[in-house]
């Protein structure tokens, strides 16, 4: 089948572009992008393309450079039309530190309450990507965030990127349970849906948060507003025949072959936390009581301005340690707890409701002005913490898998911290 595909690409690249030879016609290829218009075409979460955001210049999709965030100044660009088996052929350039991809097996419209980015509000799709990137500059990425990836999931092998500023072609396969991503006439990334070596890798990535990725479903193709320059063209599509492989629509994938069932954790319900000082308490730590006490805010500067926490530790001699709580939510039971941070910072911490000396800290978090994303989460009594997509050293100082707690932030005398984007999640 390879050989085949790659007579059809070499036949298709003969014809103009965003044309079809007669061959291709054939073949059942049909043009998703006709070079002249975005029709068939809307921004994701929007009926039409939102003006000023993709354009069309020299017969390619282009979307300028912007804040690739959500609701910003561009969007991911995303087909009318939706497709379960299917090739699906594209162009793509980047410029230098281009970022962007393609996504699919997502469906749209769906409210993530896991937040993955500074920024992030959940209205993105949440799937497969076909990672675009200049990777040179990305070097410190992990290698299966690098370009032709299954973003995140998968590492591309045997590949031959071209320098950037040049047409890279790519293809997308969904075929039944299989997928596969080429670059440039090779097949550099493959996996099986519902497989247990995919729901191991799933399992160690932060898509162990969103339990829609890597599902089989009916779905749209969307081109990603990762705020670089990106350019596009030559989007072809051609459906392929169900097969006696595919899994139904949407269905869950099966566990793995001789793993012992995992006990059922309990749902999730999620709630965006307004920023309110009414929320936020202060507890120093009493040496004569031996626990945490709540003290005046005094102890620790708080304000809250356009949905940002600042907080400044001004404790003294007499009151040398100090966390900030959020006391809107006791966390019991499972839980994932996100927020954004910048600023100093000596830990994130789960601390026991009766102020008692037990809490599990997540250690030595950037100290900069940038925007960070951290996430702290107990499942089934097992503790887990993260900043970006990097697993945390945590450290329990007598955590029981079932204590009762708050969320919170510890600051050194003089540091100083920002807080935004608060996410809860508790079992119910």
């Amino acid at each position: 089948m390879a050989a085949k595909l790659l007579l059809q690409a070499t036949d298709m690249l003969a014809a103009a572009a965003n044309t079809l030879t007669p061959q291709a016609q054939a073949a059942g290829w049909k043009l998703l992008f006709d070079g002249r218009s975005t029709a068939g075409w809307h921004t994701y979460g929007k009926k039409s393309v939102t003006a000023g955001s993709w354009k069309i210049k020299e017969g390619c999709l282009v979307l300028p450079q912007g804040n690739g965030r959500p609701n910003g100044t561009g969007g991911d660009l995303v087909t009318n039309a939706m497709f379960t088996n299917f090739e699906f052929q594209f162009e793509w350039r980047v410029g230098p530190v281009g970022n962007s991809g393609v996504e699919y097996l997502f469906t749209e419209g769906e409210k993530r309450t896991t937040l993955f980015y500074p920024g992030d509000t959940g209205d993105s799709p949440m799937g497969f990507e076909y990672q675009v990137l200049d990777d040179a500059p990305h070097a410190s990425n992990a290698a299966n965030r690098l370009a032709a990836s299954i973003y995140s999931l998968v590492t591309p092998t045997r590949k031959m990127l071209r320098p950037v500023g040049e047409f890279n072609q790519g293809r997308i396969v969904v075929d039944g349970n299989h997928v596969e991503h080429w670059l440039n006439g090779r097949k550099v990334a493959e996996c099986e849906l519902g497989s247990p070596e995919l729901q191991r890798i799933i399992a160690g990535s932060k898509y162990k948060y969103y339990p829609g990725v890597g599902v089989k479903r009916a779905t749209a193709i969307a081109l990603q507003d990762h705020g670089a320059e990106v350019a596009y063209r030559n989007l072809k599509l051609r459906v392929l025949p169900p097969t006696t492989g595919s899994a139904p629509t949407a269905a869950a994938p099966p566990p793995p072959a001789n793993t012992p069932a995992a006990a059922p954790s309990s749902p999730m319900t999620a709630r965006k936390i307004p920023m309110q000082a009414a929320d936020w308490s202060v507890w120093c730590w009493s040496k004569a009581d031996n626990r945490w006490i709540e003290h005046p805010l005094d102890k620790m500067t708080v304000q809250i301005q356009g949905g940002v926490l600042s907080a400044s530790n001004t404790t003294n001699s007499n009151w040398p340690r100090a966390i900030l709580l959020y006391r809107g939510t006791l966390l019991d039971g499972d839980f994932i707890v996100s927020a954004d941070y910048r600023g100093q910072l000596e830990s994130f911490d789960l601390q026991s409701a009766d102020g008692g000396n037990q809490r599990l800290s997540c250690l030595n978090p950037p100290q900069d002005n940038q925007w960070h994303t951290i996430l702290l989460d107990r499942k089934q009594g097992q503790y887990s913490a993260r900043i970006e997509e990097a697993p945390v050293q945590v450290q329990n100082s007598k955590a029981s898998a079932g204590m009762k707690g708050y969320f919170c932030f510890k600051l050194r005398p003089g540091e100083t911290v920002e807080v935004r984007g608060l996410v809860v999640q508790v079992g119910r």
